[in-house]
């Protein structure tokens, strides 16, 4: 397995093929010499777009591929309104339920100092996680400190989170038919039901958006949510 970014970019390849591509090629890395700390990090070019394109896409990929739609995709390395293309076929695309032609876009749902506690993870072997990281003022480095969460206090941050990126992305232009997908990195353990308590706090908040579907995970928990409300209550006014 010696798959690079060149082997994806501007590639058509079945979903499935894209799938297990991009998990070979993140298996690969965690085997290598200092594999853990490269994907932890994210410092490379490599890492940072598998970890927060290609996988992200292969997640939705897994959800939508089924017997009635069959995916394809090309995953564009470039600095277009989009990271990926699809093309279905299928029942499911025949009777209308799905798109033919669908644009993706990726994003990430994370807490501003995920990248500090992944550095301390990596130098200490251990984090008390984002919320209770800061900096001592006498040396300058950055330290963590246990943090208690409170009543919904996780759940609401996610679902905050979640909206500052919705809006970022609502200010620029996309292709018709595009899908956002936005990868959730959880502050902290999450039960089902707090999942669901903060997209559902998500989806109640009347944001509008423009994409024809959004479609939020978390990797760890293998939770999953699709939001569609807001756009069909717009394009059904028009």
């Amino acid at each position: 397995m010696n798959c690079t970014l060149d082997d994806f970019d501007n590639h058509l390849m079945n979903g499935l093929e894209f799938c297990k591509n991009a998990y070979g090629l993140f298996e690969k890395i965690r085997r290598s010499p200092d594999g853990i700390e490269r994907l932890r990090l994210r410092k490379g070019r490599l890492e940072k777009k598998l970890i927060e394109e290609l996988l992200p896409i292969a997640r939705y990929i897994q959800a939508r591929y089924s017997h009635g739609r069959q995916i394809k995709v090309r995953w564009i390395d470039g600095k277009q309104h989009y990271d990926a293309r699809l093309l279905s076929v299928g029942v499911l695309v025949e009777k209308r339920f799905a798109p033919k032609k669908q644009y993706v876009e990726v994003t990430t749902a994370v807490h501003e100092n995920d990248h500090i506690s992944r550095c301390l993870m990596n130098e200490q072997g251990h984090t008390f996680g984002v919320k209770g990281i800061q900096k001592n003022p006498h040396t300058g480095k950055y330290v963590s400190r246990p943090h208690v969460y409170t009543n919904n206090e996780a759940q609401d941050d996610l679902a905050q989170k979640i909206l500052e990126r919705i809006k970022a992305k609502n200010k620029k232009e996309y292709p018709r038919q595009t899908i956002l997908i936005i990868q959730c990195f959880l502050d902290t353990f999450f039960r089902e039901d707090e999942w669901e308590y903060a997209i559902q706090k998500v989806g109640s908040s009347g944001v509008e958006y423009r994409f024809h579907e959004i479609f939020l995970f978390d990797s760890n928990h293998h939770y999953s949510a699709t939001l569609y409300g807001a756009v069909r209550k717009r394009e059904k006014a028009q």
